[in-house]
């Protein structure tokens, strides 16, 4: 944590210090640590220090208590940052899988030695490639780099379609100091994961970034010391300067919104694009779909399966419902059906002889990456009661239904964005909209 005016002063505790060992041979250290003010870290402290910078990458290490950087984790994948996590020093008897700590989902960069990967494997036999992969198999959600020293790195990371990517990273043969002799490795893996954490937000593509990271963890061995033998952006050669790196294109990614209503699409991007504005484009399409009978979700997962095998892609649907309670939730998901056969002033005459006029209107959307990944169900509910039709009659049984919390007045008599603010459209889509900036 970078020190501020507003830092935490604690009394009668040292600082942290790493005793290190270096063997004036190979250059090899060993290191002592007495965690001292690292160990008071709190939850508190990290979380509050992540939400006020609302950061684009988190990167943690542990050199504080594991459940700490956990919360930093956390917090980091809340407010939609990359987040690294690098395992040293891995604590003796720590596990990436301690009951209770769910580190896996909260990861999306693992960086690790070969011992460490060794010992995080938990006695899995077979190469760093193999071991990689069973961790992003685990959960990890984008890739796991295998510091290697003098071999550089190796990244295994996922891509398009399911698809896991094994590449091997080193600094480039044009860095001027690479034949000069190793004099000590203390601190060359924090210079590579800054220096990664560096690079990705410059917008480089992560095996780009490794390459490049290699080359400035190489010329941190070449002088003794730790923080001392960091190079400034000005000492870098000019192959490691990022203006002379090539980027990625930074396109935004398509999700389809399975719909042929233009103004149900309106609504939806409306509410999509409240706040910080979303890394995804939303787009259209009509599918004819079979109508599905059964009960709601079940309805709208399978869905959101046929649309995803249509459009071969990342996909939306969604399942509107209104429900009245005189009648045990019917007409739900027929809704629509019985509108168009009875109107407006047909199904109020459906709730005649009914002291019971309550109702509840609910949205179910389903969402899938493509046709062999999981469907997420996200579901927004309001309650309110059945009236005769006010309002505009444009938009679907918007006129008969009066939320209670709209002031007594009906959907369709609302502001957009009054609306939204509590329909049960915006509800379900305002989970959509977190769950997404998570994935981004």
């Amino acid at each position: 944590m970078a020190y501020n005016e507003e830092a935490t002063v604690l009394k009668d505790t040292s600082s942290g210090v790493a005793s290190i060992v270096v063997d004036q041979k190979s250059g090899d250290n060993m290191i002592i640590v007495s965690p001292g003010a690292n160990f008071k870290l709190t939850k508190d402290d990290v979380r509050s220090a992540v939400e006020k910078a609302s950061p684009s990458q988190v990167l943690v290490q542990l050199e504080v208590l594991p459940e700490v950087a956990l919360e930093a984790l956390r917090a980091g994948r809340e407010v939609g940052a990359l987040t690294v996590l690098n395992t040293a020093p891995a604590p003796d008897g720590w596990s990436l899988e301690d009951p209770g700590m769910e580190f896996y989902p909260n990861i999306d960069i693992l960086i690790l030695n070969e011992s460490e990967l060794r010992k995080l494997s938990l006695g899995m036999e077979g190469d760093e490639s193999s071991l990689s992969k069973h961790l992003l198999e685990k959960g990890v959600g984008k890739a796991v780099i295998v510091t290697l020293g003098a071999r550089g790195a190796m990244v295994t990371e996922k891509i398009a379609d399911g698809e896991i990517k094994t590449s091997h990273a080193n600094a480039p043969d044009n860095l001027p100091c690479k034949d000069d002799p190793v004099k000590n490795t203390v601190g060359a893996g924090d210079a590579f994961c800054g220096a990664l954490a560096s690079y990705l937000a410059t917008g480089m593509e992560l095996a780009d970034a490794a390459i490049y990271a290699c080359g400035v963890a190489s010329m941190t061995v070449r002088k003794d010391g730790a923080q001392e033998s960091y190079p400034t952006y000005d000492e870098l050669p000019d192959c490691l300067k990022p203006q002379n790196v090539k980027r990625r294109k930074i396109a935004k990614r398509v999700v389809t919104f399975v719909t042929g209503n233009k103004k149900k699409l309106e609504e939806v991007k409306q509410i999509l694009a409240s706040g910080d504005q979303l890394p995804f484009e939303i787009v259209n399409q009509k599918i004819d779909l079979p109508e599905l009978q059964g009960d709601a979700f079940e309805i709208a997962k399978e869905k959101c399966k046929l649309a995803a095998l249509e459009v071969d892609g990342p996909v939306f649907t969604e399942d509107t419902s209104l429900c009245f309670n005189a009648l045990n939730g019917m007409p739900g998901p027929y809704i629509k059906w019985f509108l168009e056969n009875c109107g407006h002033d047909g199904l109020n005459k459906m709730l005649d002889g009914f002291e019971d006029r309550t109702g509840y209107a609910q949205t179910i959307v389903a969402y899938t990456q493509g046709p062999k990944d999981d469907v997420h169900l996200f579901e927004g509910r309001t309650d309110g009661k059945i009236v005769r039709p006010r309002g505009s009659l444009d938009f679907g049984w918007d006129p008969i239904f009066e939320p209670n919390e709209g002031n007594g007045k009906t959907y369709a008599e609302m502001s957009k964005e009054d609306k939204n603010a509590i329909s049960h459209r915006g509800r379900s889509f305002a989970k959509v909209r977190e769950f997404l900036m998570k994935q981004a």
